[in-house]
């Protein structure tokens, strides 16, 4: 009996409607009774989305004859057949969306996440699938699929998992093209704003050749780069062969916002190796029915988040001082975060599904990310190692271990394989770094781990009115502010909200969220500086205020008694007499000579 084949054909000619126009066509499918399942999340992106919700006007065909589709489930569909032949499937997909893990088709673009469009048929996910577009005569595609002998609407993908997992811009974006070790590389620019393409390209490129010396070598036949600039970041996603990455329009001509461009790249980049092909057993291959669980999320993602911004400087896109910058100011959103001393970084992670994407005003209370603490471990465990091997390996050394072992295989590790490298690679127990720091709550001891490289760690506050006949250390003052112990939020224009009232400040039980300030004592303030600096420049720590603010549209006021505000302006800078050991470590960590530099403030 002969296999059955798969072939899709995706037609997005008519764009202005916002709807794909999807065909199934399956050969030599057996009798009996077949599902039809979408997924309901996009791998990278750990929330269900259920995308079934955009699908609509579905119909069977079997030899050109109707056959009845009935719902089974809200992402499956279901249909019976009595002789093996041609089945031909049509439905409709609504795509207005623009992100990196949705679907967008408008007048000048065609982009699609296979999640959202490709049905899966039964169980036949090691199956082969083949892929038509249809589009506008003027638009042509990039994506990392491999094309059919050539042809650029014609595109196959070797199984399911990998037709999921390769999105698809179609339209008139720009191309630019390169190559690493003889490997074809394709950056595809959708929108535009003050980007210089060429400049960004070389950066990438750059990217490549310094994560590819991380490893070794490139383990892909070719890459492809897809870029939406819009009005908004809309953030990044990684593929086995390709990444979206959305990013801000005006994004590219500041060097504070460019670093950040540079860094999302980078990290989705690192991705094709840290969670692509070194990942635990349960992150593929996947399950798109329902959510998967794994307690390394801190491990995929936030020491992604390190060797992004460590590579960056290896290839000189970052100073010195600019990748300690990045570190200090990541200490300053962590030490703020009571959240910090709630949840632990294994649970933060296993919790993903429930809080990080669906975050709350209370978050910063009682959550912590595994971006943000998994990137501050990844620093210090890198440092750890380095210490305790006198600098022959880091935290990159258990990456390439765990990459020879599963990875290249194909194969995800067991969770509990993470710790037993780490300790192999060091030659020592490190059970207390990670009860400590992953499964525990422990507060992260800095200026400990940054001193093995001669470094420590100074926090001070920003001077609410620095005096500016003197020089640059009048900006900054030892002694704490006085703090109302909320975050607030201009809405509408002219309304200034409470965001997050945090569990550790003074307002704690005393503001809550959605709250309207319009005053202290008896004055009105209309925005978030002007709140800021009322509070610091006119009142002490210790006293009380008179707060005046809107409650569900009813003018109360509150008493509230000033607090110590938390640190405001962080800074790592060089110990004075560095040992011959620290120089040593902090030169191979930062490949870099050693300068008494200044400090490296937190932005």
């Amino acid at each position: 009996m002969p296999s059955p084949t798969f072939h899709f054909t995706v037609d997005c000619r008519e764009p202005g409607y916002h709807v794909y126009h999807m065909t199934l066509a399956i050969s030599d499918l057996p009798p009996g009774r077949h599902t039809l399942t979408l997924p309901v999340w996009t791998p990278g992106a750990y929330e269900v989305q259920d995308f079934a919700r955009h699908v609509f006007d579905m119909t069977v065909h079997q030899s050109n004859q109707p056959l009845e589709c009935y719902h089974l489930k809200k992402n499956q569909w279901g249909f019976d057949t009595f002789e093996e032949s041609t089945i031909t499937v049509r439905y409709q997909v609504f795509a207005f969306e623009l992100g990196v893990d949705t679907s967008h088709l408008d007048q000048s673009h065609a982009y699609f996440n296979g999640a959202q469009l490709f049905l899966l048929t039964d169980q036949y996910k090691d199956y082969s699938y083949d892929v038509t577009i249809m589009a506008p005569p003027t638009w042509h595609v990039s994506t990392g699929l491999d094309r059919i002998n050539g042809d650029p609407w014609r595109y196959q993908a070797s199984n399911y998992d990998v037709l999921i997992d390769s999105p698809v811009e179609v339209g008139t974006h720009r191309q630019i093209f390169f190559d690493v070790d003889q490997k074809p590389h394709e950056l595809a620019v959708w929108g535009h704003g003050n980007e210089d393409v060429d400049r960004l390209a070389a950066d990438i490129k750059a990217i490549v050749e310094a994560q590819r010396d991380l490893f070794g070598a490139l383990p892909y036949q070719h890459y492809t780069f897809i870029l939406h600039l819009s009005d908004r970041g809309t953030g990044g996603l990684e593929h086995l062969n390709s990444t979206t990455c959305g990013t801000a329009r005006f994004a590219y001509q500041s060097r504070k916002k460019y670093r950040h461009v540079l860094q999302l790249i980078s990290h989705e980049f690192f991705h094709l190796w840290n969670v692509k092909r070194i990942h635990p057993e349960m992150l593929g291959p996947f399950d798109y029915n329902q959510e998967v669980y794994t307690r390394l999320l801190w491990a995929m993602e936030g020491f992604t988040d390190y060797f992004a911004s460590l590579t960056l400087r290896y290839a000189n896109l970052f100073s010195v001082k600019e990748y300690l910058n990045n570190l200090a100011d990541s200490i300053k959103a962590y030490e703020k975060l009571p959240g910090r001393l709630v949840q632990s970084l294994a649970e933060s992670s296993f919790d993903t599904w429930i809080k990080l994407y669906k975050p709350d005003a209370d978050s910063p209370n009682r959550t912590i990310s595994y971006y943000l603490k998994g990137d501050l471990v990844g620093t210090c465990l890198d440092l750890e190692i380095r210490q305790r091997t006198a600098g022959q390996y880091g935290l990159d050394e258990v990456l390439r271990r765990l990459y020879a072992r599963y990875g290249a295989h194909g194969v995800g590790f067991p969770e509990s394989v993470y710790q037993e490298t780490v300790e192999e690679v060091a030659s020592s127990s490190f059970q207390e770094f990670f009860q400590d720091y992953i499964e525990g709550t422990r507060p992260i001891s800095f200026e400990h781990f940054l001193g093995y490289v001669g470094l420590t760690v100074e926090r001070q506050y920003k001077n609410p009115d620095p005096d500016e006949d003197h020089d640059s250390d009048n900006r900054r003052r030892e002694e704490p502010v006085a703090w109302l112990g909320a975050d607030v939020e201009v809405k509408d224009g002219h309304r200034l909200i409470i965001k997050h009232s945090y569990a550790n400040g003074p307002a704690a039980d005393r503001l809550n969220p959605a709250d309207e300030v319009i005053a202290i004592n008896g004055f009105q303030v209309t925005s978030e500086d002007a709140l800021k600096n009322r509070i610091a420049q006119d009142f002490r720590i210790g006293e009380t205020v008179d707060v005046a603010f809107f409650r569900l549209g009813e003018l109360k006021h509150v008493p509230v008694t000033l607090a110590a505000a938390p640190p405001d302006d962080v800074s790592i800078k060089p110990v004075s007499n560095p040992s011959p050991a620290q120089i040593a470590l902090y030169e191979k960590w930062l490949n870099a000579s050693w300068e008494p530099v200044s400090p490296a403030h937190a932005d």
